[in-house]
């Protein structure tokens, strides 16, 4: 594995990953299962479908820069394409999962995510992957993999935080 002074370019990127999952979990800890289940306002996901997708899309990134498919099983624990604005295949719970399946999903598809970049060298971040999305060829390098998944989980924590409050639910509230 890599040490912080051997990849600093590494080192920071996961980092960033670690600090921007602990402030969205921050952001949330105050909710019930109940309220992670209904969506906060009419015709909006549940705030734990939000959640399990930045569980998806770690899975998804990981994918890609892997090269390699990921476990079936933590697929169906993220409800991976079956919750969150998934199309046909549109297969959520039926009832409220508990909060620390959330949070245990979320720490596994971080962490696996984690894990991979660790074996990457700051002079690999370049490197191009290739892959195909829905018929079509994409490419992008390594560090804007990485990046993305940065920038998604911000995009999407501002969605729920603002559903959030549009809800109710602050934690001034609660």
């Amino acid at each position: 594995m890599n040490t912080n002074h051997e990849q600093p370019q590494i080192s920071l990127l996961k980092w960033m990953l670690e600090d921007v999952r602990k402030v969205t979990l921050n952001g949330v800890e105050h909710l019930t299962k109940e309220q992670l289940f209904a969506p906060p306002i009419e015709g909006e996901f549940p705030i734990g479908a939000y959640l399990m997708h930045l569980g998806e899309a770690d899975i998804g990134w990981l994918q890609v820069i892997s090269g390699k498919q990921e476990d079936d099983e933590i697929k169906k624990r993220a409800y991976y394409s079956k919750w969150y604005d998934c199309g046909p295949d549109y297969d959520p719970p039926t009832a409220p999962i508990e909060i620390n399946e959330y949070l245990d999903i979320l720490k596994i598809t971080r962490d696996k995510f984690l894990s991979f970049i660790s074996t990457i060298k700051d002079s690999e971040l370049e490197d191009i992957i290739k892959w195909e999305y829905e018929g079509n060829k994409r490419e992008r390098s390594k560090k804007w993999i990485i990046y993305h998944i940065l920038e998604h989980e911000a995009h999407t924590r501002g969605q729920m935080f603002m559903l959030i409050r549009k809800a109710g639910w602050n934690k001034k509230t609660v």
